[in-house]
């Protein structure tokens, strides 16, 4: 637990690695980060030799367990100590450390369940800026890659679910602003885009439906060489016709 008197350690995966209390940034080393950021994205503690290998696949296992005891000296002074939960056999973080990363992975289920909850204002507000972000952006590790892989699906897969709920609820401009996130991240997947112009279709915004699907089809066309499902033009072709 954080000393009486001190704020809990915060820890920011999302988009890049950041460690403070309170809006005080400790300043710490790229081992220490990475270690920090390997216990971040695990649940319960790690053992030590398996963290070690995870940090320094390339190291000879005496070296890297040596190396893990000098980052975990280092990072002890530099966060007093308040940051790791150590015993003989594994670390993890401790319970009372905030992890950005953590609350919105909970937060972002599967699609299916997650249909409802875009009613829950004060959650959007409060995790959008989680939501649109990718994890450790520019870090390139082979054991990260997992990770970052899983959260983009979930992410995006999330941000589709809030923006078909806020359509349902007729909120045309948040609607687009997760779409367009979503898209932004995964600019060929075509749910994103099939709910912006849906969305625009529904506020009587005929052009920007229009202009969204085209961008959207020119884009598949230089890229895979295909037009994108009937689902899109199906929507459209009434406005064509109300239009005429």
């Amino acid at each position: 637990m954080a000393r009486a008197g001190t704020s809990p350690l915060h820890v920011s995966l999302l988009p890049g690695f950041i460690c403070r209390r309170q809006f005080e940034v400790i300043d710490l080393g790229d081992r220490q980060q990475k270690l920090i950021a390997a216990l971040a994205l695990t649940e319960g503690p790690l053992h030590r030799e398996d963290l070690a290998c995870r940090l320094w696949p390339d190291v000879p296992a005496p070296r890297a367990t040596a190396r893990l005891r000098q980052t975990l000296w280092r990072l002890n002074q530099a966060t007093d100590g308040e940051l790791l939960q150590v015993s003989n056999a594994s670390i993890a973080l401790r319970e009372d450390v905030h992890v950005d990363y953590r609350l919105a992975a909970r937060w972002a289920v599967p699609t299916a369940g997650r249909r409802g909850m875009a009613g829950s204002h004060d959650d959007f507000l409060g995790l959008w800026d989680l939501l649109r972000y990718p994890l450790l952006f520019g870090w390139d590790l082979d054991w990260l890659q997992p990770y970052q892989e899983k959260w983009e699906l979930r992410r995006i897969q999330t941000l589709e679910a809030l923006a078909e709920s806020f359509l349902g609820q007729g909120k045309h401009a948040l609607v687009l602003e997760l779409a367009d996130a979503a898209a932004q991240a995964d600019p060929l997947r075509e749910g994103p885009r099939r709910i912006a112009v849906k969305s625009c279709l529904q506020a009587d915004e005929i052009a920007d439906a229009h202009r969204r699907f085209h961008q959207y089809r020119v884009l598949l066309r230089e890229e895979l060489g295909v037009d994108p499902s009937a689902a899109i033009p199906r929507m459209l072709w009434p406005s064509r016709t109300r239009a005429a």
